[in-house]
């Protein structure tokens, strides 16, 4: 589909169309537009602002839509949910129709019937998940349709989609391995990897951390993998479970998601200081976590700036313009650069 293809005389914004990019209810935008009081300033400011973007945009044209799919934990579910409002904000004409799975209740089936069919009538998808054949079958669906796909965070490679958007996951992991391995003494040590679902992504962090330790820190080494489904709880119990009878290692290396729940387990020991704990995505859990010393490091990306990024290229794919995106910057954050 291209520009002229989504030409539809669309008159101009709506309440509703107005409220999504300016972040307020609708009943607050009705407020302002017919100037009643009980606003304050800075959100009349805000609802001006999205409205005259809304309305140069949108004066003769429809807007692009975007399916979004996303399997994850909460935290990074929430996470996502917050890139898209402040999509809506800044990226006038563009409307992303939103779908979250947790990833303890993933049935892929229904998860890939939902993608075909939402995908089917929007512009283009945005897709995070794991790797499994029946999604990997609903983007070639899609891809033979016409309909571009990107990916989003975790890579899936072998489903055809168009791009992939987000960090060099094996140079992410490197990461964690060189902050992990300069933060312990030189000693035969072990590291506990906690991992989830087949996510693409948890594997290359899986990969790229080996490597580092395995060329800088061959002292250390990993003692066992730990498969979580993502659950805060489920997390804390199976490490509980694992401390008990192994006892608390000296660094956890979190690939995937539940901080929360690792935390939880390493606090109950009463030994959660005497554990390098290193995770990704810096969610607000995290970033409590990290403000606490419970966490030491996060390694984290721009999940806004990457989610505009993937909607952008399908905006260019449209028409008629392709590029393969560079691997976003990967950001590093403690307790002294967290953010408040």
């Amino acid at each position: 589909m291209t520009t002229s293809d989504r030409k539809a005389g669309w008159k101009g914004p709506t309440i509703q169309q107005v409220a999504e990019v300016s972040g307020v209810g609708p009943a607050t935008v009705d407020r302002v537009l017919n100037n009643r009081p009980g606003v304050r300033e800075q959100t009349r400011q805000r609802v001006r602002i999205a409205f005259e973007k809304l309305r140069q945009e949108t004066s003769d044209a429809k807007p692009l839509r975007i399916a979004l799919h996303c399997e994850s934990g909460d935290s990074f579910n929430g996470e996502v949910r917050s890139a898209i409002r402040a999509l809506h904000r800044s990226e006038p004409g563009v409307v992303v129709s939103s779908a979250f799975t947790m990833t303890n209740e993933l049935d892929a089936n229904v998860f890939a019937a939902s993608l075909l069919e939402d995908g089917g009538r929007t512009d283009g998808s945005v897709v995070v998940a794991r790797e499994h054949p029946a999604i990997n079958s609903a983007i070639r669906q899609l891809r033979r349709a016409g309909k571009p796909v990107v990916c989003l965070t975790s890579d899936l490679p072998s489903s055809r989609r168009n791009t992939y958007v987000g960090n060099d996951q094996h140079a992410a992991g490197g990461v964690a391995a060189q902050v992990i391995g300069r933060s312990l003494p030189k000693a035969s040590l072990r590291i506990l990897l906690i991992m989830s679902a087949a996510f693409r992504s948890q594997k290359d962090r899986e990969m790229g951390f080996r490597r580092v330790l395995r060329a800088s820190f061959p002292h250390l080494r990993i003692e066992e993998r730990l498969f979580s489904d993502d659950s805060p709880e489920t997390t804390r119990q199976q490490l509980a479970d694992y401390f008990d009878l192994n006892g608390v290692p000296p660094a956890i290396y979190n690939v995937a998601g539940a901080n929360r729940g690792v935390a939880q387990a390493l606090e109950d020991t009463g030994r959660a200081e005497d554990t390098i704990l290193v995770g990704h995505e810096l969610t607000p859990v995290s970033r409590r976590l990290l403000q606490a010393g419970t966490m030491d490091f996060i390694v984290s990306h721009d999940l806004e700036a990457e989610l505009t990024q993937a909607v952008r290229w399908i905006g260019a794919f449209l028409e008629g313009v392709t590029s393969e995106p560079d691997p976003t910057q990967i950001l590093l954050h403690t307790r002294y650069n967290c953010g408040a």
